[in-house]
């Protein structure tokens, strides 16, 4: 090659970067420390609960680090989310472990269908279940990671009274039920993706429910800081730099820190009563990536209000059982 073509392909080159800018960081290389520990968790757990404080962006970054680690699928085996109704499990499992293609429209029955669609209508949780068929489509059959709906599993075509879904809105005994036969029983590796709440060791969360019945060592709970306030009196208390920082709380000094102010729970609790680790997403401004609700209203908004009317009367049967 001639010098002077060499020197313009290599002008070439930098104009095309410096027109670029610097290359912005992805979430794998921000959470890289985190996941590592994250991962390190089922060394001993069978159930990692990844609490979330829903549509936030830093908590979506998170997950999606969490997912595409090389590591994870040849340590976890499903993946449990809040967001998909497990009545489209067949549905969800030819998206995610077959890999077929499908429009947002088409996979949108899953999160449409589960109690609070119009949280799950944020693209971040579609995302994820992208990401995931992404991981699975480089990798064997059967060594894919599966995911399940972790909602409850209300067949809405099928509810027509108010009686028919009284078995049904125990919200928080369906999460246990299937936490406890989809995976504690089956003796998996599992990651749960929850609201904060559902994987708190006190108060209605899974792991609380459930440690009578197993061992209290088979689940870990790791939760956000809650919202901005949270999360700066944790930097002040904890002394967090600029990064993200997970902290186990379990068996630590920490364990004994009130959690009121950090943690959305009744004030009379300690971080080690609610928690096993917690994230602190860096020093970065709380974010949150809000749904689109304007198709999701043209096309399901009478059906919405049919169900809301439906779920407060079983309710109101359930409570006077």
């Amino acid at each position: 090659m001639k010098p002077t073509v060499s020197l313009r392909l290599s002008l070439s080159c930098l104009v095309v970067f410096l027109a670029a800018g610097p290359r912005r960081p992805r979430e794998n290389d921000r959470y890289a420390e985190v996941v590592q520990q994250i991962l390190d968790a089922w060394k001993t757990a069978d159930v990692v609960c990844l609490g979330e404080d829903h549509g936030r962006k830093y908590d979506s970054d998170l997950r999606l680090a969490l997912v595409r680690h090389s590591a994870f699928p040849r340590v976890v085996r499903v993946i449990v989310v809040e967001s998909v109704n497990p009545v489209h499990q067949a549905l969800l499992d030819r998206f995610i472990l077959d890999g077929t293609t499908m429009s947002r429209e088409e996979l949108a029955v899953v999160w449409r269908d589960a109690s609070g669609a119009e949280v799950w209508e944020s693209p971040i949780y579609e995302d994820f279940l992208r990401a995931v068929q992404e991981v699975n489509a480089r990798l064997l059959r059967d060594q894919r990671v599966r995911v399940l709906g972790g909602d409850s599993p209300i067949d809405w075509q099928s509810i027509k009274r108010p009686e028919d879904l009284v078995p049904l809105v125990n919200r928080g005994g369906n999460i246990r039920n299937i936490i406890a036969e989809q995976v504690l029983n089956q003796h998996l590796k599992g990651l749960a993706i929850y609201g904060a709440s559902h994987c708190d060791k006190v108060g209605g969360g899974f792991p609380g429910d459930l440690a009578g019945t197993y061992e209290a060592a088979r689940m870990w709970s790791i939760e956000p800081f809650f919202g901005a306030d949270g999360a700066r009196k944790a930097k002040e208390l904890f002394g967090f730099g600029s990064r993200p920082a997970y902290t186990v709380i379990t068996g630590t000094e920490r364990a004994a820190t009130p959690a009121a102010g950090l943690l959305l729970v009744a004030p009379r609790f300690t971080m080690g009563d609610v928690l096993d680790a917690t994230v602190f997403h860096g020093d970065v401004p709380d974010s949150v990536v809000r749904a689109d609700l304007t198709v999701l209203n043209a096309k399901y908004g009478i059906e919405f209000r049919r169900r809301r009317v439906l779920i407060d009367s079983a309710l109101a049967l359930w409570r006077r059982r």
